[in-house]
C-alpha cells in the first residue's frame, strides 16, 4: 500500500470516529460510540504509523485513550497512552514520551493491571536514566509505591535494586543506602541468607566510600540482626575483613579485602564504586576525624 492510500485509509477512520461521536434523534442514537471512536482511531493511528508520521500516530491515540476513559476502560486507555509514548520515544521525543508513560502506568494502577504497570515502569526508566537518572528514580519509587500496595515482593526487590544502581551513579550514598537496608528487610523475611549478604557488602561498602567505617561496622551488625545465618558466609568474612583494614589505616589490606572473588563478582556499579575506594590518611568515624601517626608528628 503507498503511502497516500494510507493517509486516506488514516482520514476516513478518523471520519469514521467523528460519525461515532455524533447523535441522532432521527436515529435514535441519544449517546456517543466512544467504543467505536477509539477503535477508529487505533486503526488511524497504525496507517499514520506505517505513512511514516509517528506523531501524527500519537496524537490520534491519545484521543483515543481519551474516548476508552469515557466508557470506564481504564486498561485500553493506559494501553493507547503506552503506545503513543512508544511512538513518540522512537520520533526522538522523549520528554513527552516519558509523560505519557507516567500517565500510562497511574492508569494500569488504578485498573488494578500492576505486572503491566511495571513494565511500563521499566520502559519510562530506561528512557531517562542515561540523562536524566534523577527521574527514573522518582519513577522506580512510584512503582515501589504501588507494588507494596499490593504485597508484590519481586516486583519491589527489582525497584530497589534500581533505586540502589542510580543512586550509587549519583553518588546520593544516604539514599542508596535506605534503598539497600529496605532490600534487606523483604529478604530477611523469607531467609534468603545469600542474597542478604550480598546487599551487606553493597552497604559496608558504600559506607567506606563515605569515609566512615563506624558506620560501615553498625551496617554489618544490623544485617547480621536481620538474618544471624550471614555471620557465617563468605561475604560477611569480606565485611570483616575490610572493616578492619580500613579501620587500621592499612590500604594494602583493604585493596587485597577488594580483590576477593565474592567482591569482584559484584554488579557493574559496585565494581566502579569500588574503584574509588582507598583508606584515606585521616579515617573519619561517627565520632569525627581519628589521624594517624604520621598526623600527630
Amino acid at each position: 500500500m503507498s503511502q497516500s492510500a494510507r493517509l486516506a485509509e488514516a482520514d476516513q477512520c478518523e471520519k469514521k470516529a467523528a460519525e461515532c461521536l455524533k447523535t441522532s434523534m432521527i436515529k435514535l442514537k441519544f449517546n456517543p460510540d466512544y467504543d467505536g471512536a477509539a477503535t477508529a482511531l487505533e486503526r488511524a493511528s497504525v496507517c499514520y504509523k506505517n505513512a511514516g508520521d509517528p506523531k501524527k500516530a500519537a496524537k490520534v491515540l491519545q484521543d483515543a485513550a481519551g474516548y476508552y476513559e469515557q466508557t470506564r476502560n481504564g486498561f485500553h486507555a493506559a494501553k493507547a497512552r503506552e503506545n503513543a509514548a512508544i511512538l513518540l520515544r522512537d520520533a526522538g521525543d522523549t520528554t513527552a514520551a516519558f509523560t505519557l508513560l507516567e500517565q500510562a502506568i497511574n492508569g494500569y494502577a488504578e485498573c488494578g493491571s500492576m505486572d503491566t504497570a511495571a513494565l511500563s515502569i521499566d520502559r519510562g526508566v530506561k528512557l531517562v536514566e542515561k540523562d536524566q537518572p534523577e527521574k527514573a528514580i522518582m519513577l522506580y519509587e512510584r512503582g515501589l509505591e504501588l507494588v507494596q500496595q499490593s504485597d508484590r515482593s519481586k516486583m519491589a526487590g527489582e525497584f530497589l535494586t534500581g533505586i540502589t544502581k542510580l543512586s550509587l551513579r549519583l553518588e546520593d550514598y544516604p539514599r542508596a543506602i535506605r534503598s539497600i537496608r529496605m532490600e534487606i528487610e523483604k529478604y530477611a523475611e523469607v531467609k534468603e541468607s545469600l542474597r542478604i549478604g550480598q546487599l551487606a557488602l553493597g552497604a559496608v561498602l558504600v559506607q567506606l566510600a563515605r569515609e566512615d567505617y563506624v558506620a560501615a561496622l553498625k551496617e554489618y551488625a544490623w544485617a547480621i540482626q536481620q538474618c544471624p545465618d550471614f555471620e557465617r558466609t563468605d561475604d560477611a568474612a569480606a565485611c570483616q575483613s575490610l572493616i578492619a583494614s580500613y579501620e587500621a589505616g592499612d590500604d594494602s589490606a583493604f585493596q587485597n579485602a577488594l580483590r576477593r572473588g565474592n567482591v569482584r563478582s559484584m554488579d557493574n556499579d559496585y565494581l566502579r564504586l569500588q574503584k574509588k575506594l582507598k583508606v584515606p590518611t585521616v579515617v573519619r568515624s561517627e565520632g569525627g576525624l581519628e589521624e594517624d601517626d604520621d598526623d600527630l608528628r
